[in-house]
């Protein structure tokens, strides 16, 4: 049970961690060299947010993101403990609501300031209009459901199959070269304890 809450406290934090600052702290200034947002690209910025994440649609995100990281954290594949561990998502989600809810208004004005700095107003009111539209919000309630297709995952997945022996190469190759440093340096026996390692071999 402590191993769950370590990974419920990972999970929750690396979704709050964009929160905004308190609304008492200064909002953060906009680089230097760009000019801030127009009133008018600030109201855009605010109703695509408003469309695109609606409070319980972001409390709806973040329990299936926590849920997965706790998931993936404890590696639960027995059925029976993972639908525990959701169990326990849900009670900490259910006393953690209020303060997230307390936060929001702070986060989505962070946002909607992002997004007015980032785009121009005919490309704000383009992305309004899609975040209203029948295919917009179907795409922004069902976006994490892609992201997390079963088949999807097999491919990211084997991503790590594919570069780890890149990974593991890189290492290898670095450890050659200190090892090399030390010999050069009048350390005679100096070795890379990889170096019994095969390479990896070009695809």
């Amino acid at each position: 049970m402590k191993h769950l809450f370590s990974a419920l406290l990972l999970g929750s934090a690396s979704i709050l961690c964009a929160a905004a600052p308190r609304a008492a702290q200064p909002s953060v200034p906009a680089a230097p060299d760009r000019a801030p947002p127009s009133i008018e690209r600030q109201q855009l910025g605010r109703q695509f947010i408003a469309a695109a994440l609606p409070a319980d649609r972001y409390m709806e995100i973040m329990r299936t993101g926590v849920v997965m990281m706790a998931t993936a954290a404890m590696e639960l594949d027995d059925e029976t403990k993972a639908a525990e561990a959701e169990k326990d998502v849900d009670h900490f989600l259910k006393l953690a609501e209020p303060k997230i809810r307390e936060r929001l208004p702070n986060l989505f004005e962070a946002y909607a300031q992002a997004y007015a700095r980032e785009f121009s107003a005919d490309e704000l009111n383009q992305m309004v209009v899609f975040a209203k539209s029948p295919a917009g919000q179907h795409y922004l309630e069902r976006r994490l459901a892609v992201e997390t297709d079963p088949a999807v995952r097999m491919q990211q997945e084997g991503f790590n199959v594919d570069l780890m022996p890149i990974l593991e190469q890189m290492q290898k190759e670095k450890c050659a070269a200190k090892a090399a440093k030390r010999v050069a340096m009048g350390e005679k026996n100096a070795k890379c304890p990889l170096a019994s390692k095969p390479d990896v071999q070009a695809g």
